[in-house]
């Protein structure tokens, strides 16, 4: 498997492993939705495929649930120690910071891939006769400034 793939992979399982005190119930699920990621991840060729794979696969749906259930129902490794009820209790402040960091990880890790698909979207659309019209206008626009007095 390709070490970025690998990196992602990793980098989702700390979020859980790294975060929460995992009652054996779900270190069981997350042992077991972890092998089938990691089956995904031999299947492709470099990390975006991975990550547009992953995606759009059901293993995504069920990684984000599992996600959910850890955060609302395990203890955070470092324990609650805010006394002040108007302020975020540790688990509440971590969960918000996981899941924050998570998002982080996600979106730098898929951002090539949405270029790419980006990017063909756009060439796409250039290809069209309205986006020939669009290129059009943007060179007379071009034109215009040019030998503008």
């Amino acid at each position: 498997m390709n070490e970025y793939i690998k990196q992602s992979i990793e980098g989702r399982k700390i979020a859980f492993t790294n975060s929460y005190e995992l009652t054996s119930e779900l270190k069981e699920k997350t042992d077991n939705l972890f092998k089938k990621i990691e089956e995904l991840g031999k299947s492709c060729n470099d990390v975006m495929d991975f990550e547009i794979k992953f995606t759009s696969s059901p293993l995504n749906i069920e990684y984000n649930n599992l996600f959910t259930e850890i955060a609302t129902t395990c203890k955070p490794i470092i324990p609650d120690t805010t006394i002040d009820s108007s302020v975020k209790s540790d688990k509440e402040y971590l969960a918000s910071e996981v899941k924050s960091e998570a998002k982080y990880i996600i979106n730098d890790i898929t951002m090539p891939a949405r270029r790419k698909a980006r990017e063909e979207f756009d060439k796409k659309m250039r290809d069209t006769p309205l986006g020939k019209m669009e290129q059009m206008s943007n060179t007379v626009g071009v034109f215009r400034r040019l030998f503008k007095k």
